[in-house]
């Protein structure tokens, strides 16, 4: 047995459900402290692996174990340990937040049968998900960064997958480029065309490679449902007050894209329908 047979094994023949639990847990927290690093830095273009951890006050580099997630937060009292200035609270609730989202996708996996390998989808998704939705509340954009980061790991997540039925990997690499291919040639001219007719920008162009990003990763059928649980998702929050939200008359689509593809994969995905 290979690492690629390992990989492809149902978790459950790997490990106890404790022992998995405590693993997602820990990694996705692990994941959430990184991905809140790219919610700060790529706004900024500044990198976000060659500068190590700082503090955003003082400068001072972080220390390893001032750096683990949750728990360094807590031991500090939400303080730098050299200048005493206050950390955002954002950092211990994203590495929470990230956590638990991570948690849910790994016991929805776990209880149907998933492999290891179908657990770096859902790692691509919060990688993209995640720093898209609050940088386009914060920012109103999707950085080319994160949504190109997921078309490429996208297509390469199903050329890797292993095949099912009569299907090859360079199956699963056409369906994933004509997925990516989709959703931005199609939700691109649909952007065009109701801007044409609404004579105001309707959709931005980061929304339209957040497109081909789904579309990468999930074919086709993923991206309709996607795009259409986002759009439902969006005109009910504007309908019951979100109207306020709205940046320029438009309203960030980053967090609606975001937990769309969030449940997707949750319930498609991971078998549970």
């Amino acid at each position: 047995m290979n690492w690629y047979d390992i990989l492809n094994m149902p978790i459950k023949e790997l490990m106890p459900w404790s022992v998995y639990a405590v693993f997602s847990f820990v990694f996705g927290s692990c994941l959430g402290s990184f991905l809140n690093v790219c919610i700060w830095r790529i706004p900024l273009g500044e990198s976000v692996v060659i500068v190590p951890s700082h503090c955003p006050k003082c400068n001072h580099k972080i220390r390893w174990f001032d750096n683990v997630p949750v728990i360094g937060y807590l031991v500090l009292g939400g303080k730098c340990r050299d200048c005493k200035s206050r950390i955002s609270p954002r950092y211990i609730i994203m590495e929470l937040l990230v956590g638990t989202l991570f948690l849910i996708q790994a016991a929805a996996g776990y209880l149907n049968g998933g492999s290891l390998y179908m657990l770096a989808a859902v790692v691509i998704m919060l990688s993209v998900a995640v720093p898209c939705a609050f940088i386009d509340v914060e920012h109103g954009i999707l950085p080319d960064k994160l949504t190109f980061f997921g078309i490429i790991s996208g297509v390469l997540f199903n050329f890797f997958m292993q095949p099912s039925g009569n299907m090859t990997r360079w199956d699963g690499l056409i369906l994933s480029l004509i997925g990516a291919a989709a959703g931005w040639l199609g939700l691109g001219i649909f952007a065009w065309v109701t801007g044409k007719i609404f004579k105001r920008r309707t959709l931005g162009w980061g929304d339209v490679k957040y497109a081909g990003f789904i579309g990468a990763l999930l074919g086709i059928p993923g991206l309709l449902m996607s795009l259409c649980l986002a759009s439902i998702l969006g005109v009910v929050f504007y309908v019951i007050g979100g109207k306020k939200y709205c940046k320029n008359g438009t309203l960030p689509f980053g967090p609606f894209l975001g937990t769309a593809v969030y449940l997707y994969v949750l319930l498609f995905f991971n078998g549970v329908i």
